[in-house]
Formats: C-alpha cells, sequence, structure tokens
C-alpha cells in the first residue's frame, strides 16, 4: 500500500511540476519581452536587354543571375510583372525585354 501510494504522491508532483513549466509563471516571466519582427523585402533592379533568336526566359535568368538567391517561380513572376504581353507569346529576336535581377536588402525590423 505504501508503493502504490508513493507512486500517486510522484505521479501527481511531476505533473503538478509540468503543468507549471509549461503554462505556470516560470514559462510567462521568460518570454516576457516582445519580439521585433523582421522583414526581408525582395527587391530588384530591372535590366532591359535585347533578345536574340532561341532566347528563352530560362537562358536569359542563366546570363544575367541575380545576386541573392530567389526561387524561380518568385523570379518568373517578376518577369511576367516587367513584360505582361510575353505571358501569351513567345519572345521575338530583337525585341526588348526587362529581366529582373534580385539585389542583397537590408532587412528591415519594426
Amino acid at each position: 500500500m505504501r508503493i502504490i501510494g508513493l507512486a500517486v504522491l510522484i505521479l501527481v508532483c511531476s505533473y503538478i511540476i509540468k503543468m507549471d513549466l509549461l503554462d505556470g509563471t516560470i514559462s510567462l516571466a521568460a518570454f516576457s519581452q516582445t519580439e521585433q519582427e523582421c522583414i526581408k523585402e525582395n527587391k530588384y533592379e530591372i535590366f532591359p536587354v535585347q533578345t536574340i533568336e532561341d532566347d528563352t526566359i530560362l537562358s536569359l535568368f542563366g546570363v544575367y543571375p541575380s545576386e541573392v538567391w530567389v526561387s524561380f517561380p518568385d523570379r518568373l513572376e517578376a518577369f511576367y510583372q516587367e513584360n505582361p504581353h510575353l505571358r501569351n507569346q513567345q519572345i521575338q529576336a530583337g525585341e526588348f525585354v526587362n529581366v529582373p535581377i534580385y539585389k542583397d536588402t537590408q532587412i528591415s525590423c519594426s
């Protein structure tokens, strides 16, 4: 009987300590400061390019790479924002297109 009583007492004490650590005053005291929200904005510059025969968007991105890594869909979206007429047609030789080149930007915290 003593063993069962001691086991129940240990379980109750460990449950109380666990709940105090997760939801009690100790965890609230550790996170009382507000954290700053930092946003890194991907800004790009426009580089006008005259295309040649058999140019593709991928070949333009390969010739004019960005300084920072940007995913292909994000860069493609910026390309189509600058050249909306190319959504429904292919790149023609001699045409001027704007290629977005992403630069390294500062992180703004507020």
